[in-house]
């Protein structure tokens, strides 16, 4: 007797993984997490380089609404 449907897409999901594994491919995580390379010099908080400068400033005023904005990340000053 031979294979159902759903033995044959577990086999195709198990290698498609292991092919996966070997070539360094799956989770992104890795790369998020070296890519955190905005800090806010107040907090510490990190965010991802590709965040907008209007993202950062709702930060500033929510977070730190007695500092300025530049305090908070000196390397976007204009």
């Amino acid at each position: 007797m031979g294979g159902g449907n759903a033995q044959k897409s577990a086999m195709a999901r198990k290698k498609a993984q292991e092919k996966a594994a070997k070539e360094g491919k799956g989770s992104q995580l890795k790369q998020n997490a070296a890519a955190q390379s905005i800090q806010c010099k107040v907090c510490m908080a990190t965010f991802i380089c590709t965040t907008a400068e209007v993202k950062l400033k709702e930060h500033a005023d929510n977070k730190h609404p007695k500092n300025d904005f530049h305090q908070c990340f000196p390397h976007l000053k204009a």
